[in-house]
């Protein structure tokens, strides 16, 4: 990424963060929502929305904010000023998850590698 991509996406990390807690009035939003890594193209049209939920159903978060991305781009246009302002795309981060199944497995090739040491 582009020096100017990178602070666009922080950018809109930022103000994203604040219309999703203080302007949306779907009670899915009540939960505790965080924007985890936006990242946006060297050419700053589109860009993808990762985020995680704090005990909630992350499915019905997406389905909420991704119907909700034309009003939000909405008000991001009376927040921030951009020539182009990028389209959006919200999907849930699942680097967690990705990160204790593979924590898993290194634990159980850990004990399969005691186990045949014994």
């Amino acid at each position: 990424m582009s020096h100017r991509s990178k602070k666009v996406a922080s950018l809109l990390q930022e103000v994203i963060s604040e219309i999703i807690m203080y302007e949306l009035n779907n009670p899915v939003f009540k939960q505790l929502i965080t924007l985890t890594e936006v990242r946006i193209g060297d050419d700053l049209k589109k860009a993808i929305v990762y985020f995680t939920v704090y005990k909630g159903d992350t499915e019905e978060v997406e389905k909420a904010l991704n119907k909700a991305k034309g009003y939000i781009k909405k008000l991001l246009r009376e927040k921030i000023t951009l020539k182009f302002l990028p389209d959006i795309e919200f999907r849930k981060d699942d680097r967690l998850e990705k990160e204790k199944k593979l924590d898993e497995l290194f634990a159980k090739i850990s004990q399969k590698a005691k186990i045949k040491n014994e």
